[in-house]
Parts: C-alpha cells; structure tokens; sequence
C-alpha cells in the first residue's frame, strides 16, 4: 500500500486518532477525533493533548505520559480503566485508549505516539443496564419471595389451621360459621395472589389495553398507598403492538415510582395520547426536581438508564426536564406502530 492510502485510511477511521510527540503536543488528528472532542484539526494540532483530559485529570495525565515515554511499548485499547475525555465545550465522556509508539522512518525526528480513541458511552450503558436489569430481576424476585412467605404463605397455614378446627367442630351452627370465614379467607388470598401476578405482567395490556392497564395501575397506587395522580389516558392501542405497549407501561410504572420515592409532596399528572405519527407518554410533577445529567452519571439500576433503553427497543425517544426545586417532567415518545405490523 502507497503512503497515501495509508493516510486515506487514517482520515476514513471510524476512531479518533492522534499523534503526539514526546512533548505531549498533537501533530496530527484525524475528522473522528475532531468530532468527538468537538474541536476541528486545525485547532487540535500544535495544542497539549491534555486539553481533551478533564482538568482535575490534568497533572495525573502529565505524569502517566511522562511514565510511558520513558518506556515506550504497546498498550491495548481498554486494559479495564475508566477513562474519560474532555470536549471542547467541557461535557466529558468514558473513552478507551489505546497507544502505540512510532518512529517516522527516515527522519531523526523523536518518536512519536499514536492514541486511538473510543466513544463507549453506548457500551458503558448497556453495560449499566445490563448489570441494573439483573440486581432488579434479583431484587424483584426477593420481594416476591417476600410477599409470598409474609402474606400468602401465612394466610394458607392459617387456612390449613381452620380447616382442622372445621373437622373438629361437632356443632352444625358453628361450622357453617366456619366454612363462610374460610371461604372469605380464599377469596381474599386469591385476590392477593392475582395483585403479585399483575405486577409480574399486568393481564389487562392484552385484555383492555394500554390506558386501562395504566389507569388500573393508577388506582392500585392510591387505594394500597394513598398516592394521587391525575391521569389523562386516550386510547392508543390502534398505535402500538404487544412490544410498546409494555415498554410504555413500565416507563410509566417506573416514573410514577420515581416520583413516588424522590419527589416529595407534589402534584402529579400522568397523560397518554396519540399526536404526529406517535404514541406520547408524560409523568410530570412540581415536586423537588433534581439535575438530570448528575443523576444520569450516578445512575445504576433500571431507573433512567432503563426508561432511555426501553424507549430506545421500541424506536422511540425519552426526555427528562427537571432542575432543583422546580419538578420533573418525563416524556416518552414512541412511532406509530400497528399491532398489524409484528406483535408478540
């Protein structure tokens, strides 16, 4: 290969690029790195490679660079740090790095080393999600667990208690007593069995619909913890298969949590309506707030990493709008989609 394909694919990587001297000043960058730092070549080249590190990185950066020159090898993208780059504007990012020292054949130039630079801010939150989906799986399964041993299991050895007691009751009247208790017992303990079972996968998104099964989940949320939301629901079901109406159901189901848990006393208006080619759904609240972007980076589990990550499976997009002190307002947006087209 000629000199010039090997710049071709230099301009043409789908990484970003640089090449720095033993001084740490950038010589050469490639249209990826420039994009990802938002800066263009020519501003990079003759600057310190630190401007793409955060400031409080700075003199750690310097000493690390120091350390590599004064022995020089290969060091594979990755190597399981967590690194992250600066942009120009001052928003930082997780990247790996990989770098790779190199003498220009035929100079006396110094050497120089070539960094490769990748974005995983992708990668690093299917790698969150990932990791949050199994600790709320396990979580879920130990509330369940919970549950069942706390409530249901206590309410059947009490069945089974009654039952004795019934076979033991010599008086006609008194097991008539008896047998309408438990029945009544049953009852109740079928009904609790059937709220566990709606959480797990609530019955009415096949049966009603979207909306209802919302608004059934709104009523579940007054009468069991006296938390109020004004709900706006249409009907949307002609927009959405199987698929969307679950991940709309479980952004709802977990803003409405959100809320519930973080916002204090506030008002709070759920609505679900069809508008421009899509399905739109809104938690809002004029509750305490909080910055969303500081919340994001601390973010774990299947909060709002997961609501993005739902919407995101389904074609759709989220938006989170709060700041300290003057609420929330979470808005999923989904495309039309025709149970027609694909449901499961």
């Amino acid at each position: 290969m000629s000199l010039e394909d090997y710049h071709a694919m230099f301009l043409a990587a789908p990484d970003g690029y640089l090449v720095v001297d033993v001084d740490g000043v950038i010589r050469e960058a490639n249209p990826k790195m420039a994009s990802l730092f938002g800066w263009s070549r020519d501003e990079l080249i003759g600057r310190p490679v630190e401007v793409l590190v955060p400031d409080a990185l700075g003199e750690r950066h310097r000493s690390h660079r120091s350390d590599f020159m004064q022995h020089l090898r290969d060091r594979p993208m990755g190597v399981g740090l967590d690194l992250r780059g600066r942009r120009r504007d001052g928003t930082t990012f997780p990247v790996e790095i990989s770098l790779s020292p190199w003498r220009p054949e035929g100079e006396n130039e110094r050497v120089r080393v070539i960094c490769a630079v990748r974005d995983v801010t992708d990668h690093r939150r299917l790698r969150d999600f990932s990791a949050g989906a199994l600790r709320a799986t396990e979580d879920e399964r130990r509330r369940i667990a919970r549950e069942l041993h706390d409530d249901t299991a206590q309410r059947l050895a009490t069945l089974i208690l009654r039952l004795r007691t019934l076979g033991r009751e010599p008086d006609a009247g008194a097991r008539a007593v008896l047998v309408d208790e438990i029945r009544q017992e049953i009852i109740e303990t079928a009904d609790e069995v059937k709220r566990i079972s709606r959480g797990l996968r609530p019955p009415e998104l096949e049966e009603v619909g979207l909306a209802l099964a919302v608004r059934a989940h709104v009523r579940t949320l007054r009468e069991r913890l006296g938390f109020e939301v004004d709900a706006e629901l249409d009907d949307v079901d002609p927009f959405l298969d199987l698929t969307g109406k679950l991940a709309l159901y479980r952004i709802v189901q977990e803003a409405l949590s959100n809320v519930r848990r973080h916002a204090g006393p506030c008002r709070t208006t759920l609505r679900l309506r069809a508008a421009d080619g899509h399905v739109v759904a809104e938690v809002a609240d004029d509750g305490r707030g909080f910055d969303p972007a500081s919340r994001m980076e601390l973010d774990r589990g299947l909060g709002l990493i997961g609501m993005r990550e739902r919407a995101s499976m389904i074609g759709g997009r989220m938006r989170i709008e709060s700041a300290p002190g003057e609420g929330t307002s979470v808005r999923a947006s989904v495309p039309f989609h025709s149970p027609e087209d694909g449901d499961v």
